[in-house]
């Protein structure tokens, strides 16, 4: 008895601070909310009918979702300890894909397709992203402009992401991308974001609204995002020659 009353008395109080820390996070706690619809003023108005309509250029993987593969006859590894959003079967792999969405992800697609015209750009093959891109468009069809694996330009040994196959005017397209190789490629057209682990407990996406919001007013993006990053501004150099 002795003992069991020795533990209480000293469990107890280490309860009570756990309970303490728990309710002053509750407390302090600002859920993150952003206007469900755009109210602009006349004179923000009349400035965004002054200046083009954008294309936000957007990776998939590891930027708005993360994937995880099981290979069919094989003991999973790793496998993570979040339920999955969607899964489906790939026989050319031969493996089931679970597809894991960053959170805020939706709401982050309904407010910028409101701002933008959209355009998926992924390095995945395009039997394993299109479906996926299919779930997360959910029929709203503003996900409906993909490029794919076949659509990157091989470059150093690497797959190279051009924003200028999703719009031909650098005025007016910006890439969201969690790689910074793909960014620095388009320097000057390119917000890196970081990358999405499962189950971590992500802002990224809607702490990027209010930039994104901002951004479309621009006359020309690139006088913003070319102070975001020091790469060489490769795109820009694709352009010159094509010229």
């Amino acid at each position: 008895m002795g003992l069991v009353v020795g533990v209480a008395c000293l469990m107890i109080p280490r309860l009570w601070l756990l309970l303490a820390s728990v309710y002053r996070i509750c407390v302090e706690y600002t859920p993150i909310i952003y206007p469900s619809e755009d109210r602009l003023s006349p004179v923000s108005k009349r400035r965004l009918s002054l200046v083009g309509r954008k294309t936000l250029v957007l990776d998939m993987d590891e930027t708005m979702i993360t994937s995880w593969l099981k290979k069919s006859g094989k003991k999973p590894r790793n496998k993570p300890r979040v339920a999955h959003d969607f899964k489906f079967y790939l026989p050319a792999y031969e493996a089931t894909i679970y597809v894991y969405k960053r959170p805020y992800l939706d709401h982050f697609l309904d407010r910028v397709s409101k701002w933008y015209d959209l355009t998926v750009f992924t390095a995945g093959a395009e039997l394993y992203a299109s479906p996926i891109l299919d779930f997360l468009d959910r029929g709203r069809g503003i996900l409906n402009s993909r490029l794919y694996r076949q659509d990157c330009i091989e470059m150093y040994g690497t797959r190279a992401k051009c924003v200028l196959l999703a719009s031909p005017d650098l005025c007016n397209v910006l890439l969201l991308d969690n790689s910074s190789t793909e960014c620095s490629f388009n320097a000057g057209n390119a917000i890196l974001i970081k990358s999405y682990e499962i189950g971590s407990r992500d802002e990224a996406l809607i702490n990027l609204l209010p930039f994104l919001d901002a951004l479309r007013f621009m006359k020309d993006v690139r006088s913003v995002l070319k102070h975001c990053t020091r790469f060489e501004f490769f795109s820009t150099i694709l352009e010159s020659v094509a010229q």
